[in-house]
């Protein structure tokens, strides 16, 4: 159990972008866990996310569920839809230029997603558990 509390946040400019992609470095995302919905307009995916802010403590991931709306196509590159593929998320990018988000994920993956404007929201669904490592960038 952590004593910090679940996060829920929202994006809406592109600072905030650059803080959710802070946040998530080091995610871990499953093939099977996105999903584009077209007739809503939304892409969604859950997360498996480091805890930066227990780092003080034992290592930590907690499941987070990421939605982005407004959402008008999405492209991807080495996404595998094999159900047990894993993703190790770098960072997710604005080119404003093109109302893209760019999710990068190690290996040369990623996540293309074209946007009518910045609409995220970023929400904490499960408790905290140890994580067997921390991240180690070289």
């Amino acid at each position: 159990m952590s004593e910090y509390s679940p996060l829920k946040l929202m994006a809406r400019s592109g600072e905030d972008i650059t803080m959710l992609s802070a946040l998530l470095q080091d995610a871990l995302l499953a093939s099977a866990d996105m999903q584009y919905i077209a007739s809503e307009k939304v892409f969604v995916c859950l997360l498996n996310r480091y805890c930066r802010e227990a780092e003080k403590d034992a290592p930590q991931r907690r499941l987070c569920g990421l939605k982005i709306g407004q959402v008008e196509k999405v492209q991807t590159r080495q996404i595998a839809s094999e159900k047990g593929q894993f993703y190790n998320l770098l960072s997710i990018g604005y080119v404003e230029a093109e109302n893209l988000l760019i999710l990068t994920f190690s290996g040369g993956a990623a996540i293309r997603v074209y946007i009518g404007e910045i609409m995220l929201t970023l929400r904490d669904v499960a408790e905290a558990h140890p994580s067997f490592a921390r991240p180690v960038h070289g």
